[in-house]
């Protein structure tokens, strides 16, 4: 007994024309966010490592850096 799990209308044809601007759209819309992300991650490292310089501690030093890399005093 075998089961069919894609019927012979259900094919997928990953060479379409659609397909292929498909995927240039959803590259173009992630570029800014994983910007920012790479942004905001180079930020938290940078500012903890300069609180953990100063503090000597390592408690609470990525709160901190979060805060004020997302805008906090």
């Amino acid at each position: 007994m075998s089961q069919i799990f894609w019927p012979k209308g259900w094919k997928l044809n990953v060479h379409a024309p659609g397909t292929g601007a498909a995927l240039m759209i959803l590259a173009l819309t992630q570029i800014p966010v994983a910007i920012k992300t790479a942004a905001e991650v180079a930020c938290i490292g940078e500012i903890s490592h300069q609180m953990w310089r100063a503090t000597k501690s390592h408690k609470g030093v990525n709160v901190i850096a979060v805060q004020k890399c997302n805008g906090k005093n």
